[in-house]
């Protein structure tokens, strides 16, 4: 029969003893609920006036969708009380199991969720599909599809009005919520929490949505809330989306009870710090500073990256600056190795000017009375040397990722000047041992060189003390290549050292088996590869002492030199090596009949012995008694042989050797100007290599003596914070060491209190511009606070006004009526 009914509406009831019982509708119950979809309040006010058997208060549609649920969602309150008389169903559920709760909770509407929990409405109802209605005619599924349209998209997860409530954000229906009774705790099929939910639809630009996250957030913690709960699919806790939404507030109400500042995500590994610092909030960064430990300031996500990291990566200048202030490591290194240093450099705008900014705030006055305010200063290196980290790790990042010697200047900011100096003044025993080593290598060395091409006894004491510090040395090289095998590997002197030592313990070794006299040298009767390595040995190990030696500051300037015009020489050589060749060539052809030219080698060489001036003019071109004979045999060609010769002297010995001094001299006059950072950079470079020689693991192990091991920890580092005194013009330098600290240069300590005094004066107008700004703000404040007391004050002048009038009115209107009654 249902199917032969075309003008009828069924709709479904409920479901008895597993049968669906349908009732039919008039057009007049889908109109009820299409007119309070549309917010067409009067008429649904007729159609239920005319409704006398209350029949539209049940469901209808596909969805069972009742007038309540209409009414609750649109927060028409007066449809509710109609249809509460009529004897609707407040907690009546549509197919999803929505209540009018839900969709009160939903909307938002405040008014309408307190009517509906002093009417008895369920608070902790969960949405689920209970049941799907079934065998429904098409009729009237075709004629229902306009019934609820309008409504919010199912969600089917099992959530409470709590949830939908927290999800939209609407802080005045959580509070109801919860001050009925509701569960703050209460998991979602997927094991969500309402906590989890806030601020989700949030804009952080939005004050007014982001005041309202807030006071939710402090309403269901003060409901006891668990505020550590995890979110089951990303990992993370209410406290990552309130650092992600940057709200201070927040983040401070869920720290004072108990969050985990500390707490990685599943997803990225990130805590709340590596959030907050993306984000760029100044204020949420240092709330949650405040609460951590320094150490944990550093902590890394699953690449390794640091809270330091994402600021720079970002390039909030504020928040990197913080972070550093508040003890984050610069040499921090991710799992591709990019350091702190190459994401400031390569994402924040006039890098050098911001590092110099924060070097400068690292230097300052102490805490004296006024008088004495200039007199003593704090030198702070925590930047330099972060903790349980090599402390020349800073000044090696910002080396690595500088790319000219403009860059490079920073170097000489007295901080890091000084920080250099004091490490230099530290660990140059260090270097004095190594260079006495290397000079008794040299020494011995060449002792056995000469005793062994010139006599034939056997000086074992001198091969010995050879073989001993060809080992030292060879063991010393195979640390630095273990330590950083890519950067000593790139070295000349590594690759010097190596093969002077191998070569040295080869010959030393090799003394011992080979003996020659004086006559098997002369008559090379002697093993020559012998003498061949210890020719070769003897050479670089002194040029490698040179190299050493140009290690010392004050010896730093020569060494750049002589490197300046040793490279200036190669590259002009390469530019006209050809034309070196070319008059070679030419002087083979020409003096033929000379021994000094029979071989295109030895041509080359006597060519370029010509070039310094030792031409030897009366050996080339020396006059014989018989010419034609000479010229006959074609062995001397007097006109073309002066001509080249004449070019050779104007092109090569005036032209290229003048050339090639005048680069260089011009080098060495830039190098002048650039001397002090460049001894600089040289000076940094030691002293990091042997800090990480020191630090290495075979220097810590057990089979070192505790004394030694003691005296190599205190060599390596410093104190990371040190007071400059001045007192009668002079200077007393004061630490928490026991033992004398090394003497500092004048200049550069005058330069150190010249930056505190700049430092300090710079606070000082920033404190008094402070002061300035927070006075305007006050005096604003006050200003309004006075407007608003005045407006206040006319508003309650006017509303007594109004109700002495309309008192007067009501007094003259009451004896009429009483008359008429007497009548």
């Amino acid at each position: 029969m249902l199917g032969l009914v075309d003008r009828s509406i069924y709709i479904v009831d409920a479901r008895k003893n597993g049968k669906i019982v349908m009732h039919e509708c008039d057009p007049d119950h889908i109109a009820l609920i299409l007119a309070i979809e549309n917010g067409e309040f009067d008429e649904a006010s007729k159609i239920l006036a005319r409704d006398s058997k209350n029949r539209y208060v049940r469901p209808v549609g596909a969805l069972q969708v009742t007038a309540v649920h209409m009414a609750a969602w649109q927060g028409n309150i007066d449809l509710l009380n109609q249809l509460y008389k009529k004897g609707a169903d407040i907690n009546s559920m549509d197919k999803i199991g929505r209540c009018a709760l839900y969709y009160a909770a939903h909307n938002g509407n405040t008014d309408v969720t307190k009517w509906l929990l002093q009417h008895g409405g369920h608070i902790d109802v969960k949405v689920g599909i209970y049941s799907c209605t079934k065998n429904i005619p098409y009729s009237s599924l075709t004629k229902c599809l306009l019934v609820g349209r309008k409504l919010p998209l199912p969600v089917c997860w099992g959530r409470t009005p709590l949830h939908q409530a927290v999800k939209n954000n609407h802080a005045d229906v959580v509070r109801v919520l919860v001050e009925g009774g509701a569960d703050v705790n209460v998991k979602d099929e997927c094991l969500v929490t309402p906590l989890l939910l806030a601020g989700s639809a949030v804009n952080r630009d939005d004050l007014n949505e982001m005041t309202k996250f807030v006071e939710i957030v402090r309403i269901l913690v003060a409901a006891k809330v668990f505020v550590n709960i995890i979110h089951p699919d990303t990992g993370t806790t209410a406290l990552h989306h309130a650092a992600m939404l940057g709200s201070a507030e927040a983040t401070k109400i869920l720290l004072s009870n108990g969050a985990w500042p500390m707490y990685k995500c599943k997803s990225s590994g990130s805590t709340p710090l590596h959030i907050v610092a993306s984000t760029g909030s100044i204020e949420t960064l240092m709330v949650l500073l405040e609460v951590m430990q320094r150490h944990n300031i550093d902590t890394r996500d699953q690449i390794n990256r640091t809270a330091l990291h994402r600021a720079s990566y970002q390039g909030h200048r504020e928040c990197v600056r913080v972070l550093i202030n508040h003890g984050a490591n610069l040499a921090a290194v991710t799992k591709t190795g990019v350091t702190v240093v190459d994401a400031i450099f390569a994402h924040i705008s006039r890098p050098l000017a911001f590092l110099t900014d924060i070097l400068d705030s690292c230097v300052r006055t102490a805490n004296n009375t006024p008088s004495e305010k200039y007199e003593n200063i704090t030198v702070d290196f925590g930047i330099l040397a972060p903790k349980h980290q090599m402390q020349m790790a800073v000044v090696t990042a910002v080396i690595a990722v500088v790319s000219d010697i403009r860059q490079l200047a920073i170097l000489q900011h007295p901080l890091v000047e000084t920080f250099l100096r004091l490490k230099w003044a530290r660990l140059r025993i260090l270097f004095f041992i190594l260079i006495l080593v290397h000079l008794f290598f040299v020494i011995s060395l060449s002792v056995y060189a000469i005793m062994f091409t010139h006599h034939d006894a056997d000086h074992v004491v001198t091969r010995r003390i050879l073989a001993t510090c060809s080992c030292f040395l060879l063991f010393h090289n195979m640390i630095q290549v273990i330590l950083e095998p890519k950067h000593y590997l790139r070295q000349l002197e590594t690759w010097l050292s190596l093969i002077c030592a191998m070569l040295s313990l080869v010959t030393s070794i090799a003394g011992e088996f080979v003996k020659c006299s004086k006559e098997e040298i002369e008559t090379r009767h002697c093993v020559h590869w012998v003498l061949h390595s210890i020719s070769i040995a003897i050479l670089l190990s002194w040029m490698q002492m040179m190299l050493l030696i140009g290690r010392v500051p004050m010896w730093g300037y020569y060494a750049l030199m002589f490197s300046t015009v040793l490279k200036n020489f190669l590259k002009v050589l390469l530019a006209f090596g050809y034309l070196i060749v070319g008059f070679a060539l030419s002087f083979v052809v020409l003096f033929h009949g000379n021994d000094q030219f029979d071989d295109f080698w030895k041509t080359i060489v006597r060519t370029m012995v010509m070039m310094m001036g030792e031409y030897e003019y009366e050996d080339l071109f020396k006059e014989n008694k018989s010419n034609s004979t000479e010229n006959d045999n074609g062995t001397f060609l007097p006109v073309t042989s002066r001509i080249v010769f004449f070019v050779f002297i104007m092109l090569a010995s005036i032209v290229l050797i003048n050339l090639m001094i005048g680069l260089a001299v011009n080098d060495i006059q830039g190098l002048e100007k650039e001397g002090h950072i460049r001894r600089l950079l040289k000076q940094a470079e030691f002293v990091a290599h042997l800090e990480r020689v020191t630090s290495h693991r075979i220097f810590r192990s057990n089979w070192l003596h505790p004394r030694l091991r003691m005296l190599l920890h205190s060599r390596r580092d410093i104190p990371t914070k040190i007071t400059l005194v001045s007192r009668e013009n002079y200077f007393h330098h004061m630490s928490h060491f026991t033992e004398s600290p090394p003497k500092i240069p004048a200049d550069l300590i005058e330069a150190l209190f010249l930056l505190a005094t700049k430092t300090s004066f710079k606070n000082d107008n920033l404190a008094d511009k402070n002061i300035e700004i927070c006075d305007m703000k006050m005096t604003s404040i006050l200003s309004n606070l006075e407007e608003q007391i005045r407006e206040l004050k006319i508003h309650c002048y006017r509303n007594l006004t109004n109700r002495r009038s309309s008192k007067r009115r009501r007094f003259k209107r009451k004896p009429a009526p009483k008359k008429l009654v007497n009548t």
